[in-house]
């Protein structure tokens, strides 16, 4: 109940910023010495119609506060300082907080230029009035993957300028494991002779998630919510469809044929791979250091292989840059928005903080071969929903608890399905 409370409360506090957020069809939003809409603005700032406004004093940045974060950030603005002669000057401000502290400190003259979120927050950001949509050029649109682009869409509008993109994928142990099955479902083959219960020992491990059953939902012919134009609906679930049935059940009896413990923690996975007594785990680009430090040449990766005889889905990630919607200077935090994604600062930012970057040319230029399983992956990974009533469908969790455990899937979907409809039609009240 008292997470409930909170839960209203913040979403009472989104929706009353909302209304306080500027007007975008008012000519004097945030206008720059260039004048004109935001969105003459950004034709402006991409050579479409005119010149660059003049150059500004100086452009803000809100980075995040991790340092290897802000260390990419410090070199790459440097460097652009150097190019065009703005300064910039770099703030650290930890994630979780920028959308709040920006809503406070925006309208006040008090926010940056350009701010740092990942993906998941674009709903809130938008309602919130916090960003402009960006009206980008074939060439620009070029300098990001298609799954990267997808992510920073909201309701059919781009908002932000991709810098890095995550996901999960295959980790498997070359000592026990010579190839990595291209089926999921061949994987039980491997647990006949790999895979002894009694001495923790197994061919293949996943945690049993919602994140990680994506591929199960989508392949058989289910999906989160319905969309049309770009937009999604989140009265339509399609959470309980056939196919959501067929996959979850599918699902359950690969969990049963691998003998994967239903109540597997990312914590005991970790630990059995280390250990050397598993042969493959699903998970993200964040294990990969312990995993090669504990394994060393034994450490391989790959995509993970197709479910339902088509490639699997898995929810990617991507953190990116917005233009204020408040910034006095959109046309030049939008060329250091480019600069700060191009193909060169990929690689300094991966070089810097080891996280992929979002350019496709920079993904191949990862020399490291363990990141190429997950550059493989992400040509098959979907953006998260990051509408706001995305948060209610991660009671999706418990469905599959129940599901791995036994459980009726169609009794049980039918049921998380109708309290997550519930919920999200409390959405606004």
């Amino acid at each position: 109940m008292k997470k409930w409370i909170v839960y209203v409360l913040i979403n009472m506090l989104v929706f009353a910023l909302a209304a306080c957020a500027p007007d975008r069809s008012a000519t004097n939003n945030g206008a720059d010495t260039a004048g004109g809409s935001g969105g003459e603005r950004q034709q402006q700032a991409s050579g479409e119609s005119g010149s660059l406004a003049d150059k500004p004093d100086k452009l803000i940045v809100w980075s995040n506060d991790d340092a290897k974060h802000v260390a990419a950030v410090e070199r790459l603005a440097a460097a652009f300082t150097e190019e065009t002669g703005i300064p910039v000057e770099i703030v650290p401000v930890t994630g979780s907080e920028q959308v709040q502290k920006l809503a406070l400190a925006a309208p006040a003259g008090n926010g940056p230029d350009l701010f740092y979120q990942p993906q998941d927050r674009l709903g809130d950001i938008v309602v919130q009035g916090l960003a402009e949509p960006l009206d980008l050029s074939a060439d620009e649109l070029a300098q990001y993957s298609e799954a990267a682009i997808n992510a920073v869409q909201y309701e059919g509008e781009i908002y932000g300028f991709p810098i890095s993109i995550e996901t999960y994928a295959v980790f498997y142990n070359k000592e026990l494991v010579d190839q990595v099955p291209d089926a999921l479902e061949d994987v039980a083959k491997l647990s006949e002779r790999l895979t002894n219960v009694a001495s923790d020992e197994y061919a293949f491990l996943m945690v049993p998630d919602f994140y990680y059953t994506i591929p199960f939902i989508t392949n058989y012919g289910g999906y989160i919510f319905g969309e049309s134009n770009g937009k999604y609906d989140p009265k339509d679930l399609g959470l309980n469809n056939d196919g959501t049935v067929q996959g979850m059940t599918a699902y359950a009896k690969f969990i049963q044929d691998n003998s994967i413990p239903p109540t597997m923690t990312i914590d005991i996975m970790d630990t059995l791979f280390l250990e050397g007594k598993v042969g493959m785990v699903i998970n993200g680009l964040w294990a990969m250091k312990p995993y090669a430090d504990q394994l060393g040449d034994k450490l391989g990766t790959a995509a993970i292989p197709t479910v339902n005889g088509k490639p699997a889905t898995s929810f990617v990630g991507v953190k990116s840059w917005f233009i204020s919607s408040y910034s006095k200077h959109p046309s030049w935090a939008k060329q250091l928005a480019l600069y700060l994604t191009s193909e060169s600062s990929g690689d300094i930012y991966y070089e810097e903080t080891g996280e992929i970057p979002a350019h496709p040319d920079a993904q191949q230029n990862i020399s490291d071969p363990l990141y190429a399983g997950f550059v493989a992956q992400i040509a098959s990974g979907i953006p998260m929903p990051n509408i706001p009533e995305m948060s209610a469908v991660w009671e999706m969790d418990k469905a599959v608890d129940f599901i791995v455990q036994g459980d009726d899937p169609k009794s049980v979907l039918d049921e998380i399905t109708a309290q997550i409809a519930a919920q999200i039609q409390t959405y606004g009240q």
